[in-house]
C-alpha cells in the first residue's frame, strides 16, 4: 500500500514541479528517495585458449596449399562459456598483433587488428561457428611468445 501511496505524491508533486518551475523542498526530497543503486557486475573470466606465436608470419599449417601467413598455429577455442560477450587478450607488453578466423584450408578472414595486452574484444557472433583463431601480423616481438584468451561472461 506505501508504494501506490507513493505513486500517487509523484504523480501529483511532478506537475505542481512543471507549473511553477520551482522545486519544493517535499519534491526534492520525495525524487531523492527514489534513486535506485545497482551494484556493477562483476567481470568473469575463462581461460579458452593459449596460443604460441613466432616473432613473424610463416606459411600455413597445410604446404602445397593456398592460404594466407599467420605467425601462430590455428587454435580451436575451449567451449566459451554460455553468456560470453567478449574475449580478453593477454600478452607480452609491447607485442602487437592481428587475430585472423580460418574458415577453410584456403581462406582466413581478418577479426581484429592491432590487438595488444589486455585488451578486450567483441566477440563476434561468427566464432561460434568457426572457433578457429590464428595470430598474424606480429610486431614487437624478438622471440616466441604466448598470447592467453580469455571468455569473459
Amino acid at each position: 500500500m506505501k508504494k501506490k501511496t507513493r505513486l500517487l505524491i509523484t504523480s501529483l508533486a511532478v506537475p505542481f514541479v512543471l507549473s511553477t518551475g520551482e522545486v519544493s523542498t517535499f519534491a526534492q526530497t520525495f525524487t531523492s528517495e527514489q534513486k535506485i543503486n545497482i551494484a556493477p557486475q562483476e567481470e568473469r573470466l575463462k581461460l579458452v585458449g593459449t596460443f604460441i606465436s613466432s616473432p613473424t608470419n610463416r606459411q600455413p599449417s597445410y604446404e602445397n596449399m593456398p592460404g594466407q601467413l599467420h605467425s601462430s598455429d590455428s587454435l580451436l577455442l575451449d567451449s566459451p562459456p554460455k553468456g560470453t560477450y567478449a574475449l580478453k587478450w593477454v600478452a607480452p607488453e609491447g607485442v602487437t598483433f592481428d587475430v585472423y578466423r580460418g574458415l577453410t584450408p584456403f581462406m582466413d578472414v581478418p577479426v581484429f587488428h592491432n590487438v595488444t595486452n589486455g585488451v578486450t574484444t567483441d566477440i563476434a557472433s561468427s566464432l561460434v561457428f568457426f572457433p578457429v583463431l590464428m595470430i598474424a601480423n606480429p610486431e614487437g616481438a624478438t622471440e616466441d611468445f604466448e598470447v592467453k584468451v580469455y571468455a569473459v561472461y
